[in-house]
């Protein structure tokens, strides 16, 4: 077979998240008898950190201007021995690509949840939002079971037929998604990949993909990446872009849909972003379970869509604060705290910050089929707010 020249290529365009690069190593051109190649069991897709020492893993989380590799791992054969190949190259894995065996097709997929019921009825009538209990009512909050969440597959042609090649961002393919939170935090959030391998001669064979569900989401062998904006709690609240919200998401610890990247609900995305950043005591709760957790920054403040809190309030807005909202008037939600968000940005009626809690402070919320989203205070409506404060880990 004549062999392969050296090459290095690059492929730029479209990705499971942005830029993709591909490297193929050197080999010797040389004629050689084609090897004996075969495949035994199903590929997984698994990842590291670009330069990371240590082994792959299903699921990789990065700060944004980091790469992640990717890889596909299959058991197979080669000249009758048994082997695991990979580009990856750490110790016991083959080459597909450099020991001589005929060529592979790949296809390489994204796999991103539909944002709300798209293709089947929501629980609550009316209402196409995910929810695992009922909203609204006397009986708000009651459970109902775990909700079927919608999942679709996208190509990834750019990575085609490629054994490995990096991704660096989690833009999402849907550009409504995009823009609804800007291009400066476009890359950050969650996505899976999936991808099909079938060796020339022989049968199609697929990692872990859109069709793979567990009890309340994705199954957790779909390779899994993350970008966030830092390292801090609002940093890795970033990595909750591209989950939906699912009213009343539960499990518990890692069992969390949350933490596990398929859904979250007002507080449970908070926890996640706690526990991701350090505060691995805190358990997943909800929004009361939130204010009996974290210490008070300030007693309740009233703030109206038109009006600032009274300047002599003793809370000074801080970036990352927590605030649990109270819609006042709203008779059908019987609890006394209703939702939570995070203080984003400290912002005054002339856009700077003016150090007192308002209308145009912005927060992170998430609260409907947008999933988490940055928008003004003010459109809460007229509330009660309870500042709560995490200490820093």
């Amino acid at each position: 077979m004549q062999g392969i020249v050296t090459a290095l290529l690059i492929v730029a365009g479209a990705s499971a998240g942005g830029s993709i690069g591909v490297a193929r190593p050197p080999t010797e051109g040389r004629e050689s008898p084609q090897a004996r190649c075969e495949l035994r069991g199903e590929p997984r897709v698994v990842g590291r950190l670009a330069g990371a020492q240590g082994r792959t893993s299903s699921a990789v989380d990065a700060r944004l201007g980091e790469t992640v590799e990717v890889f596909v791992e299959v058991a197979g054969r080669l000249d009758g021995r048994r082997v695991l190949f990979s580009e990856d190259r750490a110790r016991g894995r083959v080459s597909w690509v450099d020991s001589g065996c005929p060529p592979a097709e790949l296809r390489w997929q994204r796999v991103e949840p539909t944002m709300e019921h798209v293709a089947t009825e929501g629980p609550n009538e009316g209402s196409s939002i995910y929810a695992n209990a009922v909203m609204f009512g006397p009986r708000h909050g009651a459970w109902i079971g775990y909700d079927k969440l919608e999942y679709s597959a996208s190509p990834v042609a750019a990575a085609d037929d490629r054994w490995s090649w990096t991704v660096t961002d989690a833009r999402p393919s849907e550009g409504r998604l995009v823009r609804a939170r800007g291009e400066a935090m476009a890359g950050l959030g969650v996505m899976r990949l999936s991808v099909s391998v079938t060796p020339e001669g022989g049968a199609a064979r697929r990692s872990a993909g859109v069709e793979d569900r567990r009890r309340g989401g994705i199954a957790e062998d779909v390779f899994r990446y993350t970008f966030r904006s830092g390292d801090d709690v609002f940093g890795w609240l970033t990595t909750f872009f591209n989950v939906p919200y699912v009213f009343g998401s539960a499990g518990v610890g890692v069992r969390s849909q949350a933490e596990r990247y398929v859904g979250a609900d007002c507080a449970d995305v908070i926890v996640a972003a706690l526990r991701r950043a350090g505060h691995r005591d805190f358990g997943y709760t909800s929004v009361a379970g939130l204010i009996r957790q974290l210490p008070r920054a300030s007693e309740p403040i009233v703030v109206s869509p038109a009006e600032s809190a009274a300047a002599s309030s003793d809370y000074t807005p801080a970036p990352g604060d927590i605030l649990a909202i109270d819609y006042i008037g709203a008779t059908s939600l019987p609890r006394p705290w209703d939702h939570v968000v995070v203080l984003v940005e400290d912002r005054g009626p002339e856009g700077e910050a003016d150090g007192v809690l308002g209308p145009e402070d912005q927060v992170a919320d998430t609260g409907d089929a947008r999933g988490l989203r940055f928008s003004a205070l003010g459109d809460q409506g007229r509330v009660r707010v309870l500042p709560l404060r995490a200490r820093s880990k």
